[in-house]
């Protein structure tokens, strides 16, 4: 004999998905099972009136707005461990690479360790599926992160020119995918692309996130050949592939250097693109690529000052697939660091450039699940399955507001707790 699955009726201050608004005050009727699914959702009367209602246990959220479970669909847990950590502008960013290099776990029982406090912290932000970027050809954050609550994908990282081994192809980890990733255009050659795009996996990749990238790709100069030359990559074989060499002329800007990958009709995962031009936007919005902005790692790095703001509204315009990601917890505020929350991203993007809240929930939902190949449905409250349920405290804001506003105005860090969903 099973049991049978519990029925609850969440009562808010308001309800609210990607599709907007959908009842202030709220109410949401869902069944918790082997999987979470919505019975019924609108006002409390509308839902009192479902024939399930009337068994229901009760939750009361007043104080809170109702939304799905978050998607950070770009980020390194396995770099938890790390902890929060000043950006040193002098030294820049190949300095910084080679602080995480040295300071990344490389034992399997620390990986594991720090992936799984990265989970508790995603699910302590309302974050139920992730984009993981696992550590370089390693495993064990994909088996961590199978293990856990969280859905989504875990992309194994990869250097240099190699293949993608066979072994990759056939690993499991429960509900969440594996999937693989070129590291980035200076550090993963045509031919590892290549193999990655051949192997029919999920892809994902970093472009385009700092200056010195693109002078690295588009002159062969500056710090990142720097940083290349002393961790003793640097041969002639390898600058072949920058400034023109090979290529037989040199790339206008980092994307434009992938874009025979960018235009293989394959959905690629392409994480920050701090760094694009109209002809980039244009090139992105023909393929299946999506972008994922990071909002608080494009502020720690300064990229405002280098390359201006990022351009995710007009790449959302052109009809790019734009979602939401946090980086590492090395970027977060340390008043943050308690978790690890698109949430967070939506907050700044709010304040600083005054972001329509519905879309800035799409983009850290349905559009973080269409990134991901998730179904994109699973981050909505219509009737049927949802990924996760999560109830954000509204206390103190103008209860006049609709209640997506009153989510924003919450400020950094305000509270948010997952009800529904992410479980085992």
């Amino acid at each position: 004999m099973t049991d049978r699955p519990a029925i609850r009726l969440i009562s808010a201050a308001g309800v609210a998905d990607a599709a907007g608004v959908c009842a202030s005050p709220g109410a949401l009727l869902i069944e918790c099972g082997s999987a979470v699914r919505v019975l019924a959702v609108g006002t409390p009367r509308q839902v009192a009136s479902h024939p399930a209602a009337g068994s229901a246990e009760r939750v009361d959220r007043p104080d809170a707005v109702l939304i799905p479970g978050l998607v950070n669909a770009h980020t390194h847990l396995d770099l938890t461990s790390v902890g929060p950590r000043a950006y040193d502008r002098k030294n820049g960013f190949s300095a910084w690479l080679s602080m995480v290099m040295r300071h990344r776990a490389t034992d399997p029982q620390d990986i594991h360790r720090a992936v799984g406090e990265g989970v508790a912290r995603s699910l302590a932000g309302g974050v139920v599926a992730v984009g993981d970027i696992a550590g370089t050809g390693r495993l064990e954050p994909a088996e961590a992160l199978g293990a856990s609550r969280l859905v989504g994908v875990s992309f194994v990282e990869y250097f240099g020119n190699g293949g993608v081994p066979d072994g990759i192809r056939s690993m499991a980890a429960g509900r969440v995918r594996v999937g693989v990733q070129p590291h980035a255009p200076y550090s993963a050659g045509p031919d590892l692309y290549r193999a990655a795009l051949a192997s029919g996996l999920p892809l994902s990749t970093h472009l385009a996130e700092s200056m010195a990238e693109r002078e690295l790709l588009t002159r062969g100069t500056g710090p990142m050949r720097a940083f290349l030359e002393s961790i003793g990559v640097w041969n002639d074989v390898v600058a072949a592939r920058f400034g023109g060499g090979a290529r037989g002329g040199a790339a206008r800007t980092s994307v434009a250097y992938l874009r025979e990958f960018i235009g293989s009709g394959e959905p690629i995962v392409m994480a920050h693109v701090n760094d694009a031009d109209d002809a980039d936007i244009e090139l992105l919005a023909r393929s299946r690529c999506s972008v994922v902005y990071c909002p608080r790692s494009h502020e720690y790095f300064g990229n405002d000052a280098e390359l201006g703001p990022h351009r995710y509204r007009d790449m959302i315009d052109a009809g790019i697939n734009v979602a939401l990601g946090t980086d590492s917890i090395i970027n977060v505020p340390e008043d943050e660091s308690h978790r690890l929350s698109t949430l967070d991203e939506m907050r700044l993007l709010r304040e600083r450039d005054g972001t329509d809240p519905g879309l800035l929930l799409r983009m850290a939902t349905v559009n973080g699940a269409r990134a991901l190949g998730l179904d994109a449905s699973l981050f909505e409250f219509s009737a049927g399955e949802i990924a996760g349920v999560a109830a954000v405290g509204v206390r103190g804001t103008d209860p006049t507001l609709d209640p997506l506003t009153r989510v924003m105005k919450g400020g950094r860090g305000g509270g948010v707790e997952l009800l529904a969903g992410a479980t085992p």
